[in-house]
Formats: structure tokens, C-alpha cells, sequence
């Protein structure tokens, strides 16, 4: 890819659509939306909601069978596709999940960085549109009335980044982040604040597992993780948080991001430097990463507190189920620290702020 091509697809509303691979591509974006609760300020009520489609025939979603109907076309500066959105959302006290899951057309639109994506279903108003100085995203219809205003938070959030990796000739995926950005909003009629953090993603490759973290610290500092494997666990096929194949995974790679906003520096730790582990608790998962190289050390513990997760399936190829659970957990960050092995930064979870979390695991897969 040209760094002109790359710098197109740095734009949130230019999905690149060649190569479509049938029964494999997937295309969504999503904004996760840390509501802060000043009962609780470690455990922030969360809402993810989502706009997708995919290149499929035949593909159930949870309890709703739906097969595309329009793949994504650009008809000029417009681009126009058959999907769902979809959301779940956590007030602190019950998981509303799912608390949208609808079958609508969409239309995409765009003059330079400013743009829409609009959903088109009678008396609903679930649209994403803006710029990178104001974000919009709108969940309307008869049960629900939320309303969520995202601005920048500092340049290294804010950035759009845009990566692309590919697995072979044919398999690959790329995925535009915004780490992180303010949010100010009202539910029900009721001003809220907090933070929010976007994805932009695009599979053309079978689905296959992963385990996946953010944090977002109070200070405008930064921590991630990110590891699909395959292994034992593509073999999973119910919802059940605990598994006898839950063991052996077979990285595909893995990393830790964190960004330190007062000295304003990016810290990386890759594959072999990082571990990740987990265990199950009452029903829900703890996190344990740990990054060390020759020049730094980290340690994450996040612990969730809620669960949601969305169920597909496609018919069997090759005579093996293709079922795939995507769960995402509200979190709390349990331990945090970091540190430059010549001594010259030292941070521990207060010095940042209250962190923000949700992680991801998931299992089975999609053929």
C-alpha cells in the first residue's frame, strides 16, 4: 500500500472495500463509551454500540438468522451497504445486552473529514457523523434516547491511526483506532461525562480467536493489549465463561501500548517480551499482563465486573462448526505499574488518574 493510500484510509468514513472475500469479510465500526458514575468511579456504566456488515450468505446473529443484501458499493462519494447495528449497555446495575440488534440499510457519506453514517430505519435515529473536533453518536428509537458528543482529548488520543496486516496474498485486516477522546452526552434526559474509544475494522481472513484490553487513565495516558492465537480454543462452541479448552494457545502476536501523558512518550512491548493469563472468577474473567524487555517492565491486572456478548454462526465448512463468541467486559483496573529498568520513570496505578477498562475475549471461530 502507498502512504497515499494509507493516508485515505486514515479517513473514518473511506472504508476500503476490494478484495472482498466471500463468507470471511467483515467490516464494522464501533465507539465503546465510558459513562462516568460518581457512585463508582472505578466501575463506569458502558455502552458499545456498532454498525456492520458482513460477506455472508447465511450467518446467525445470536437468535437472528440475516444473510447481506447489499455489500458495501461506493456510488460516487457515496457509499451504501445492507448490515446491523447493534449495542449493549451497563448502568451499574443491570447488562442490557442486546440492548439494539436491527437489520437497516446504511448510507455513508463524506466532504473531506466530515461525514455520516446514517442508518436508515423509520423512527430511529441511530446515526455516527462529524469530524475529528466533534463526534455525534445517536441511539433514538421508542425505548431509548441516548445522545453522545465526543472532542479531542489530547493529540496522541486523538490521533487516527490507521494499520494494515496481512496474513497471506489473500487474508488480512485493517483497523483504524481513536485511543481515546472527551465525552460529554445525556441518556434519558440526563447530562452525562466521560470518555470514549473508536475502532474501525476491517477481517478479510477467518475469525479466529483473540484477548484484547484498553484502559483509559484520567490523565490523558494511554495502556493496551492485543493477542489472537489459534489453538484449542477455535474449538469452543458454547457461551460458558470456563472451558477444558481453554489451554495451549498458539499466538498469532502479541502487544502492550502505554502512554505516559506527562513525559509524553509511547512505550511498546512485542511478542515474545509479552505474557498475558487469565482466570475465572465467579463467572468473570481476571486479566494478567505483563511486559519486560531490556529497557522497561509492566504490569496490568483488570477485573470484570459485567459481561456482554454476541453469538455467530455460519453453516459448517469443511465438516467443522463455525461458531464464534465475542465477548466484551467491563472492567476494573485492579493493578497497574510501570518501569525504565535505568530507573528514570517509575509509575504506579495513582499517579495516573482513575483508569477506565474493557477488554475482550474471544472464542471459537469463523470459516
Amino acid at each position: 500500500m502507498t502512504s497515499e493510500e494509507n493516508k485515505s484510509y486514515k479517513n473514518l468514513w473511506v472504508l476500503k472495500t476490494d478484495n472482498m472475500i466471500p463468507n470471511l469479510t467483515w467490516y464494522w465500526w464501533w465507539w465503546l463509551l465510558f459513562v462516568r458514575d460518581p457512585d463508582n468511579p472505578t466501575k463506569p456504566k458502558q455502552l458499545m454500540i456498532l454498525w456492520s456488515t458482513k460477506y455472508a450468505k447465511n450467518i446467525k446473529i445470536m437468535d437472528r438468522k440475516w444473510s447481506v443484501k447489499q455489500l458495501p458499493t461506493w456510488e460516487g462519494k457515496m457509499l451504501k451497504f445492507n448490515g446491523m447495528t447493534a449495542a449493549w449497555w451497563y448502568d451499574n446495575q443491570k447488562m442490557y445486552d442486546p440492548l439494539l440488534l436491527e437489520e437497516m440499510d446504511f448510507q455513508v457519506s463524506h466532504e473531506g473529514d466530515k461525514g455520516e453514517l446514517r442508518p436508515i430505519k423509520e423512527g430511529t435515529d441511530y446515526r455516527f457523523y462529524g469530524s475529528p473536533e466533534k463526534y455525534i453518536v445517536n441511539l433514538k428509537d421508542h425505548k431509548n434516547d441516548f445522545h453522545f458528543e465526543m472532542t479531542p482529548w489530547n493529540d496522541y488520543l486523538q490521533e487516527h491511526r490507521f494499520r494494515e496486516s496481512t496474513y497471506t496474498k489473500k487474508y488480512g485486516h485493517n483497523i483504524l483506532h481513536i485511543y481515546g477522546m472527551k465525552m460529554k452526552g445525556e441518556i434519558h434526559g440526563t447530562k452525562v461525562e466521560g470518555s470514549a474509544y473508536h475502532q474501525r475494522v476491517t477481517v478479510n481472513a477467518p475469525g479466529a480467536p483473540w484477548y484484547w484490553g484498553v484502559v483509559l487513565w484520567a490523565d490523558g495516558s494511554y495502556t493496551s493489549y492485543s493477542n489472537p492465537f489459534i489453538g484449542p480454543q477455535i474449538f469452543r462452541n458454547t457461551e460458558s465463561p470456563t472451558s477444558l479448552l481453554d489451554w495451549g494457545d498458539i499466538s498469532l502476536y502479541k502487544n502492550i501500548r502505554f502512554y505516559h501523558r506527562e513525559t509524553n512518550t509511547e512505550y511498546e512491548f512485542k511478542s515474545k517480551t509479552v505474557k498475558i493469563k487469565h482466570m475465572v472468577e465467579n463467572g468473570l474473567p481476571i486479566f494478567d499482563v505483563k511486559g519486560r524487555d531490556e529497557e522497561k517492565e509492566i504490569h496490568l491486572r483488570l477485573k470484570a465486573y459485567a459481561r456482554a456478548y454476541w453469538r455467530f454462526q455460519q453453516p459448517k465448512r469443511w465438516g467443522m462448526k463455525s461458531i464464534l463468541y465475542y465477548n466484551e467486559y467491563p472492567a476494573e483496573v485492579v493493578d497497574f505499574s510501570f518501569k525504565t529498568n535505568d530507573g528514570s520513570l517509575k509509575v504506579k496505578k495513582g499517579d495516573l488518574g482513575v483508569g477506565v477498562s474493557n477488554f475482550e475475549h474471544t472464542w471459537g471461530k469463523l470459516i
